[in-house]
């Protein structure tokens, strides 16, 4: 799968089908072909030669073992697709061929993806169209820029920042340097998903601060004023101090004037995450800036939280996994920021007001409570580590063919309202929302 994805990207996909017949791709859904690999391997049957438009690829998932279904269409799942639709699929909105994600599409995905995109068809949008995704802060020296409080939590510099912001905060970075900055240049930051606990980003959850200058001093570089630098010596005995360690010379750094200033940034309201394991969340925020690592979700929309809300749903994490890169082997999946923009969501236009309204309740409980993993919000339990077989899989006795609705119900009230009322939205049928689960969970 991932060297489909990965060295089948944009260029081979498009080299391909212009200088070649694609005939037939095969993947297990069982087994690995190299016992020994991380990752999981594929394999392509080509043919010289341009093929007509309506020559066809075959996409073969193998159901049973390799030895068994191989020759046996009864236990293959067969995805035929003519060069012209493989072309027009990858095709960005001027023509021009990018590239589609043939192995998460036409292998990986499960029956029911293709049940929710028909009976979807102009419910569900492109994150693009409703909201625009961008990387977070690229700092360039994160050990210099990132700072944690030694006495003080970040809220209590936050709260600090309102009423006193020249007053000295003391706090250290992973360079081993410790000392004071003024709590008007120490902003929150979230580095790390681990920090994020709920659907709602908490001040009180985060770890972390951003060496950010205020308004005033940034107003008073433009106008080539340092006065109000001199306002806040402890900083700038910090800029001095990054500059002896040659933090300025530094790539990003230096390509930034003055280099300690990040630039302006806005507060995200809808925060994503770059790399997806067992949590499937999306977060709303109203407190702290984002990391490089972590996507920035804007929005012209009144009401960012119904956006939220509809990525929230469990079904997203399949699109996710359809999505995301697994050339990282058995591990986290990669969404680069392209990719979480063409992420399929219902959208909140699609939505009466009754259902807004409900989605919006429901959504509103998930936020009161920690984020679990996809496994206990489905209602199976942590195999914990003195009964557990195989503690560094902590969900090995995950059966997914066990999910029934009421379990589901059962494990995660507000989140069966969520699900119920997206469910609702693209008219699965009860057998099809159980399949949603059975699929996120397999």
């Amino acid at each position: 799968n991932s060297w489909l994805d990965v060295a089948y990207g944009g260029k081979l996909q498009k080299h391909l089908l212009e200088n070649a017949h694609i005939l037939a791709i095969y993947e297990s859904a069982l087994e690995r072909q190299f016992t020994s690999a991380a990752i999981n391997t594929i394999i392509s049957f080509l043919r010289k030669g341009r093929s007509a438009d309506s020559a066809e690829t075959r996409f073969i998932r193998l159901l049973d073992v390799f030895e068994k279904s191989v020759t046996d269409p009864s236990r293959q799942r067969i995805i035929v697709k003519t060069r012209a639709e493989l072309w027009q699929e990858g095709s960005d909105e001027s023509g021009r061929y990018v590239g589609n994600k043939w192995g998460g599409k036409y292998l990986r995905a499960p029956d029911i993806f293709f049940t929710i995109l028909e009976k979807g068809k102009g419910k569900l949008v492109p994150l693009g169209k409703i909201a625009e995704v961008r990387f977070g802060i690229k700092t360039g020296a994160n050990e210099f820029f990132y700072l944690e409080p030694v006495e003080m939590s970040v809220k209590d510099v936050v709260e600090l920042q309102d009423i006193a912001p020249t007053t000295p905060v003391r706090v250290r970075n992973d360079a081993g340097w410790e000392g004071e900055i003024e709590a008007g240049w120490l902003q929150p930051v979230i580095k790390s998903p681990r920090e994020i606990r709920t659907l709602m980003v908490r001040l009180e959850d985060l770890s972390h601060l951003i060496f950010m200058p205020p308004k005033e001093v940034r107003e008073g570089i433009r106008a080539h004023s340092r006065k109000p630098l001199q306002q806040y010596p402890n900083a700038l005995a910090y800029i001095r101090w990054g500059e002896q360690q040659g933090y300025h010379q530094r790539p990003t750094c230096r390509s930034r004037n003055p280099w300690w200033d990040v630039g302006e940034q806005d507060i995200p309201p809808i925060v994503l995450n770059k790399g997806v394991n067992d949590r499937h969340f999306v977060t709303i925020n109203s407190h702290a800036f984002c990391d490089q690592q972590i996507y920035e979700c804007f929005t012209n929309s009144p009401n960012a939280q119904l956006i939220a809300a509809c990525l929230n749903w469990s079904g997203a994490g399949i699109f996710w996994e359809q999505l995301g890169r697994r050339n990282f082997g058995e591990g986290v999946l990669w969404i680069a920021v392209y990719e979480a923009s063409k992420m399929l969501v219902p959208s909140p236009f699609a939505l009466s007001v009754c259902q807004s309204c409900n989605l919006l309740s429901a959504f509103r409980r998930l936020c009161e409570r920690p984020v679990r993993s996809i496994f206990e919000e489905l209602g199976f339990e942590l195999c914990r580590e003195r009964r557990c077989d195989h503690p560094e899989h902590p969900y090995e006795h995950v059966t997914p063919e066990a999910l029934t609705l009421e379990r589901v119900r059962r494990a995660s009230s507000d989140r069966f309202e969520l699900d119920a009322v997206i469910f609702d939205v693209l008219g699965l049928t009860n057998e099809e929302r159980l399949a949603v689960y059975k699929s996120v969970a397999q």
